[in-house]
């Protein structure tokens, strides 16, 4: 009996390798030229990636202003953190920058930040650690701005296809963003509010959302949202359920492609919300209320500030919850179906981004 060739169809071939990891691709494209050219292909590329974001279960992790990176990985029953990334490579010494502004895609955006006498010296490089791919230096910028950290954010408009990098000033409404590709700093509209220094901005549904003070005299908090296509601002409430500013100042975050709004209610209780329909406000959802003290097993939630709690990563499907506490010095991973909790303290401050390995490169 003679064997026959069996020729699987293009479609097939490219199901098959999506599944695959990224080390794994970049071996085989050495197979054959046509592999070569499916496993580059931008379509290829988005299809890994959406396979791979689905399993999204890696949190970048990195000293700040400190030449080292790790990743740790969430993993499940129980979920443990374990270090990955022996590799030299994968750390941020020998390139030329000194912290992280944030992982998209696989691909991390990072600062060189130089401080001289009356003003700093900025720009940008993008790395993917798992293709092993970094770019030049881009989006040099002078800034006599010396007094603030530069409060940029990374994310991707997937309207447009482009990578963007936003630069908001702090203490004024001036924002400015870079293109990658184009790689020039433009001015754009101004914010509706002044920039806190202390600012934190998500990346969802291709928009940077953060936290702002509709005014100084009541304090009332409104939610921005920036849209990365348009290049635009929109205002939105916070849940109805919450009125008033509370003993600290509330968190806003984004789990399992939602946007949520954490806070305190009444100095006993942890409550996360979660927005079902990005940009509706009627569909703010209670999705979790923790004591502090029955839950958490946190006895003085208040002790150093350290009650005011960030989520990190959620597990629906093992009913977990990974939170760190305001000095990032703790991992809380708390399981809400049976009411466990597990603790990893930490010696130094981490700085965490959620990062996802995949092939994605920009043009």
């Amino acid at each position: 009996m003679s064997l026959s060739t069996v020729f699987l169809p293009e479609e097939l071939v490219a199901e098959v390798l999506s599944f695959l990891p990224v080390k794994s691709l970049l071996q085989l494209r050495c197979v054959s030229k046509s592999w070569k050219s499916l496993i580059s292909d931008p379509i290829f590329v988005k299809r890994h990636l959406k396979r791979s974001a689905c399993n999204l279960n890696l949190t970048l992790v990195s000293y700040f202003f400190v030449e080292d990176e790790a990743a740790f990985c969430l993993m499940e029953n129980p979920p443990i953190i374990v270090r990955r990334f022996y590799d030299p490579y994968h750390q941020l010494k020998d390139k030329d920058c000194n912290s992280i502004i944030g992982s998209c895609n696989g691909l991390i955006c990072l600062l060189d930040l130089s401080y001289f006498d009356g003003h700093k010296e900025m720009c940008l490089r993008f790395w993917n650690p798992a293709t092993r791919t970094i770019s030049e230096k881009v989006g040099y910028s002078i800034e006599h701005n010396y007094q603030y950290y530069p409060n940029l954010t990374f994310g991707y408009d997937d309207s447009t296809d482009t990578y963007k990098v936003v630069y908001f000033i702090s203490d004024t409404t001036q924002v400015r963003v870079l293109s990658l590709g184009h790689n020039v700093w433009r001015n754009i509209q101004n914010s509706p509010h002044d920039h806190d220094y202390r600012m934190n901005v998500v990346h969802l549904s291709s928009s940077f959302v953060w936290l702002a003070n509709h005014n100084y005299i009541s304090e009332k908090i409104v939610i921005i949202s920036f849209d990365l296509g348009t290049e635009t601002h929109t205002q939105l409430l916070p849940p109805k359920g919450f009125e008033e500013v509370s003993f600290i100042r509330p968190n806003l975050f984004v789990l399992k492609d939602c946007l949520c709004f954490s806070h305190d209610f009444n100095k006993t209780h942890f409550v996360l919300w979660q927005m079902k329909e990005f940009g509706v406000e009627d569909s703010w959802t209670q999705f979790l209320k923790i004591s502090y003290r029955n839950n958490l097993q946190i006895d003085d939630p208040f002790n150093k500030f350290r009650h005011n709690l960030l989520p990190l990563c959620l597990l629906e499907k093992n009913d977990t919850l990974l939170l760190t506490d305001a000095y990032q010095l703790q991992i809380i991973l708390y399981n809400w179906r049976d009411n466990r909790v597990k603790r990893i303290n930490q010696s130094w401050w981490f700085h965490f981004k959620n990062y996802v390995e995949s092939l994605v490169w920009y043009r």
